[in-house]
């Protein structure tokens, strides 16, 4: 058995959440769950796999055709590939842990970013909403990769500037739009809008497998923009882009 012969697709990010590997397959805009322990052989052959055998001994983990008959099904289904190009390590992201909630419990303070904000805050989120319906998910991602590299990746994190303009975000997004149960539109809008300002963040991507739910939020160092600390730990980040 040749060692590191099939690699993560460049599409497709993995973690391990509550005894599960979770993997995002950006290309078909889907989320696929697999018990953990079953997938153990795979470490044998895919470099940086996150389940070792040693991790989750089952039946069949340090077996050459059981991993090749678990990789043969990651392969058909576009997961993994055996091609020298067009694959990656399959170790999962690391990011700085969430710490510090960039805006107070206790309510806004102050807003003062111009009288232009209200139409900064049109257009982020008229961006937003267009390319989330009429892009595909990989392409909108990318997008924001593209972005991000040309901006010279993620700016130093100035809180103040930073809390005066999310405020401004919260206190002027209420007329425009609701943010219940949207947290992939509104963490595009509030990144499109602190691009505008020359500020350049972290979009993360997590889930929880029991039950599955997926989660996205604007981060910065350890700083979260839009959301809790206390909520955002309650999940396994999986892209960081």
């Amino acid at each position: 058995m040749k060692m590191g012969r099939y690699s993560l697709a460049e599409h497709v990010h993995v973690c391990v959440n509550d005894e599960h590997v979770v993997l995002l397959d950006l290309k078909q805009d889907r989320y696929w769950a697999l018990e953990a322990a079953s997938t153990a052989p795979l470490s044998g052959l895919v470099p940086g796999w996150p389940v070792k055998a040693f991790d989750a001994p089952v039946a069949g983990s340090s077996d050459p055709e059981q991993a090749e008959q678990i990789a043969a099904g990651l392969l058909e289904q576009g997961i993994l590939t055996d091609q020298a190009t067009g694959g990656k390590d399959a170790t999962p992201v690391r990011i700085v842990a969430p710490a510090r909630e960039l805006l107070s419990a206790d309510g806004y303070r102050s807003a003062r970013v111009g009288a232009g904000a209200a139409r900064t805050l049109l257009a982020a989120a008229l961006s937003a909403k267009l390319a989330l319906r009429f892009r595909p998910f990989a392409t909108v991602v990318q997008g924001f990769i593209d972005r991000k590299r040309k901006a010279g990746g993620r700016t130093q994190l100035d809180t103040e500037r930073a809390r005066e303009l999310v405020e401004a975000f919260f206190r002027l997004r209420v007329f425009f739009f609701s943010s219940r149960s949207e947290c992939l539109f509104d963490s595009l809008t509030l990144l499109n809008f602190l691009a505008r300002y020359g500020i350049t963040a972290d979009w993360v991507f997590a889930v929880q497998a029991r039950p599955f739910a997926a989660h996205c939020w604007v981060q910065l160092d350890d700083v979260v923009f839009n959301d809790t600390v206390e909520h955002v730990t309650g999940y396994t980040p999986i892209m960081v882009v």
